[in-house]
């Protein structure tokens, strides 16, 4: 059994929160606001600060208590327009063209959870009462987690990929699938976390995360059907 993933630690080859600074000038210009995505070194993710006032650098007791939800940018404020086309291929703009090399990882945890969310379906029928409600609502939370991982794929490429029909494995028995179901849920568990290793976007880093503790816990909840079973 595979314990519980940590947070993800990013290197340190270069200051995140200088590139965050250099990409937020180029995209507003002339703007006097400031970057609002800091770098937080203890948490490992990056998260939002407070929008400082005209011409003020943020406070060092302000960025300790920035909240906690990560890559969101606020709105421009009204009559501003961003300053060209954002993110650029010669930046290292979030969910951008630089992370085009993990595309392909994308689009095959994507296909994964599409066909994982056709399995619990399945099963749902199979099963009665709570154990169906469960199954059906595990199937739900697969569809959900694709279409976080489309979003990602579509911010970086500008391509939708939503693949159909995705199949999922013969099923010889309901307690023979939840086994494999459960060994499956630690695997991509392990997929993600390999994930958040081999890119350096953060936004990616930290969707690939919370996706590795999901699987973690649907591989709970099977092995919770299991003792019900």
């Amino acid at each position: 059994m595979q314990e519980r993933p940590s947070a993800p630690q990013m290197g340190a080859e270069e200051d995140k929160n200088a590139v965050f600074a250099r990409v937020w000038r180029r995209v507003m210009g002339d703007q006097p606001m400031a970057c609002p995505i800091v770098w937080d070194t203890g948490g490992a993710s990056p998260t939002q600060a407070p929008e400082a006032p005209e011409g003020a650098e943020p406070s060092e007791e302000a960025t300790q208590e920035a909240g906690t939800k990560a890559c969101a940018l606020p709105a421009p404020p009204p009559g501003c327009r961003p300053a060209g086309d954002f993110p650029r291929e010669d930046t290292m703009g979030v969910l951008g063209p630089g992370s085009l090399d993990s595309a392909p990882v994308l689009q095959t945890l994507l296909r994964r959870e599409l066909a994982d969310a056709r399995e619990y379906q399945q099963l749902s029928r199979r099963a009665s009462g709570p154990p169906a409600r469960m199954l059906a609502a595990l199937s739900g939370e697969k569809k959900h987690r694709a279409k976080r991982l489309a979003a990602a794929y579509f911010l970086i490429s500008g391509v939708r990929y939503w693949p159909e029909g995705e199949k999922c494995p013969p099923m010889p028995s309901y307690l023979g699938t939840l086994r494999r179901r459960f060994a499956q849920e630690q695997t991509t568990m392990a997929a993600y976390l390999t994930g958040i290793e081999t890119t350096d976007d953060p936004c990616l880093r930290q969707l690939f995360y919370e996706l590795a503790q999901g699987a973690w816990d649907h591989a709970c909840k099977v092995r919770e059907l299991v003792e019900m079973a």
